[in-house]
């Protein structure tokens, strides 16, 4: 859907998003898609959780949206999305402000184009570098468990016995694609291939491990 969106009105320089999935994760990695998103360019804003303020004006957007759709009264999906795309063009281009002016009117520079996307040239904007840059700007806080192995991505990394229940402290090295474990003290212990850091398994929403829960086992059987 977001590469649809983009071919039509290209790149934006930045989104702000909720902390939520799939925008935001549980852990302080970004998820999935945040990590395709700043391979593409985009700066990543996430909003503090429970402060829909930040987002003040989108969300007002939908307030205003809801009343006009009428959503309860539509007998299909289809009829939802068509009184949708009509909300959305009259408030848009034919509702006017007080200045009398529409905001396609006042904001003439969006209708233009941001920056050109086509999904079929993805690989050529899309770049890994972008993301170990970002990636390499954190420090991920983990505590080992009873084995002495941290989680990143839902994939164990060992740390050592002898660290088990201790905290350390996680960066990411972007020259060698390596996540690098410290202990308390800032003593590097160990390296591990950060091997689900890659453009493939990136732009395939694929970098963090699936757990089946046991409900979704007992529903394939």
């Amino acid at each position: 859907m977001l590469r649809t969106i983009f071919q039509k009105w290209g790149l934006p320089q930045r989104l702000r998003v909720d902390n939520g999935l799939p925008w935001g994760a549980r852990s302080d990695l970004p998820s999935d898609l945040a990590l395709w998103l700043i391979g593409l360019g985009i700066e990543m804003i996430w909003n503090r959780p429970a402060h829909p303020q930040e987002n003040g004006i989108v969300e007002r957007d939908h307030g205003t949206l809801k009343p006009w759709v009428e959503a309860g009264q539509c007998r299909s999906l289809k009829q939802l999305q068509q009184r949708l795309d009509r909300a959305v063009i009259i408030q848009r281009e034919k509702f006017k402000a007080d200045d009398g002016l529409t905001r396609c009117a006042r904001y003439p520079q969006l209708l233009s184009g941001a920056r050109p996307y086509d999904p079929r040239k993805e690989a050529q904007q899309w770049q890994l570098s972008r993301v170990c840059a970002y990636l390499a700007l954190g420090v991920y806080r983990r505590r080992a468990n009873q084995a002495g192995q941290i989680s990143l991505y839902n994939r164990y990394y060992k740390v050592g016995r002898k660290f088990a229940k201790q905290e350390v402290e996680v960066r990411f090295a972007p020259a060698t694609l390596e996540w690098v474990i410290f202990d308390e003290y800032g003593q590097e212990l160990i390296r591990h291939p950060a091997l689900e850091i890659s453009a493939e398994r990136i732009c395939a929403l694929q970098v963090t491990r699936r757990i089946e829960t046991k409900y979704q086992k007992q529903r394939q059987h």
